[in-house]
């Protein structure tokens, strides 16, 4: 009797690999690990309990979804809605009431993600998206929640009223520091539009005002530059969102992740260079003197340089798109941070380059091995 030989027919590539979406997903969950650690060290038990709602709000809303559209519930458990829930958290600060990362990681599972196919369909980062979602419904709660760090331990209250600690800290001028409720991107946005009233002041004759004012935000700005604040930015001991406080135990997850082959080092790294570059040329008071240290040590970047720029799913995939996506959102991070609205700009600019992740596939494409241009 012959033998029936079975041929499978899959579309290319054909390459084996022993990575699969649970190993990868599972990898990077452990790289957070540090940075939960140092935040539940600063901010207290309430951050651990954030995070947890988050990420099981996120498994139970993908559960749900899958089941509603008759697809395998096992998708909800490889992991990838368990990343979703704990960068969503990550971006919150830590004084937010229980259910703000709960609707925001409900919202990037069910629109982010599920509306779009699932895993591997969605057009922007889904974690970032929850975020925009809550920033723009909930902007007071966004930017009012911060936590001065370890305050859960001396007993101090957890939320603290952004506007009044950054004028509080303005109005004391030699203190000014990063190891305040307010977070110190805050205090530079402060300095930026003290130092647009002095010019105000200035032209319309009040020099006395003007003088004060350019008083305050040298001083401030003079503060969060130093040697002392450059340290506590690195080790996490400064007002910010729960998980990009600490940037020692990012970059331990982010080595684990480099070893592990699970993070390429283009886009983390044009981001991040792109950042510091813009920093210096615009990101101070005027041209070609801004603190490249400060701006990526400072906020999001390096939460978002090594864990959301890298999202395999809405960003490029030829080398030289990667490098345009990275240089791109560290050039949008940069012009929010400096001239817009809101002190950071890393969520934004990054979802921004998703959109135009396709567009930058395409004309990046590499030539194929063998082609010849029509002369006709």
């Amino acid at each position: 009797m012959a033998q029936t030989r079975r041929f499978e027919l899959a579309i290319s590539p054909h390459v084996g690999s022993p990575q699969t979406t649970r190993k990868i997903m599972f990898d990077v969950v452990i790289a957070l690990l540090p940075a939960l650690a140092a935040a539940t060290w600063f901010f207290g038990p309430g951050a651990l309990l954030l995070v947890a709602l988050s990420t099981a709000t996120a498994v139970g809303v993908e559960y749900i979804c899958l089941k509603f559209m008759k697809r395998p519930v096992s998708f909800a458990f490889d992991g990838s809605a368990v990343v979703t829930g704990i960068l969503l958290a990550y971006n919150v600060p830590p004084g937010v009431p229980w259910w703000l990362p709960v609707l925001g990681s409900a919202f990037a599972i069910a629109v982010g993600k599920q509306a779009f196919g699932g895993l591997g369909h969605n057009i922007v980062n889904p974690a970032l998206l929850g975020r925009a979602f809550l920033m723009a419904s909930f902007p007071i709660l966004m930017t009012a929640g911060w936590a001065a760090p370890e305050s859960w331990r001396t007993g101090e209250d957890c939320g603290w009223d952004t506007n009044a600690i950054v004028q509080e800290e303005l109005a004391i001028l030699p203190g000014a520091d990063a190891i305040s409720g307010a977070t110190p991107l805050n205090v530079l946005k402060q300095t930026f539009d003290l130092d647009e009233s002095s010019r105000t002041a200035l032209a319309e004759g009040e020099t006395e005002v003007a003088a004060e004012l350019e008083a305050r935000a040298v001083s401030t700005r003079s503060a969060l530059s130093s040697s002392g604040t450059y340290a506590n930015l690195f080790l996490g001991r400064r007002g910010g969102c729960i998980g990009e406080t600490s940037v020692l135990l990012l970059l331990i997850g982010a080595v684990y992740l480099f070893a592990r082959g699970v993070l390429e080092p283009r886009l983390p790294l044009s981001y991040l260079g792109a950042v510091a570059v813009f920093a210096w040329i615009f990101g101070g008071s005027g041209w070609f003197d801004g603190d490249p240290l400060f701006h990526v040590l400072a906020g999001g970047v390096v939460l978002g340089g090594f864990f959301m720029v890298s999202d395999m799913v809405t960003t490029p995939v030829t080398p030289k798109g990667r490098i345009i996506f990275g240089i791109g959102a560290g050039l949008i991070t940069m012009i929010i941070r400096r001239w817009g609205g809101y002190p950071e700009g890393c969520s934004y600019s990054i979802l921004l380059m998703n959109l135009v992740t396709p567009l930058i596939d395409r004309f990046t494409k590499p030539k194929v091995f063998g082609e010849v241009k029509s002369n006709g």
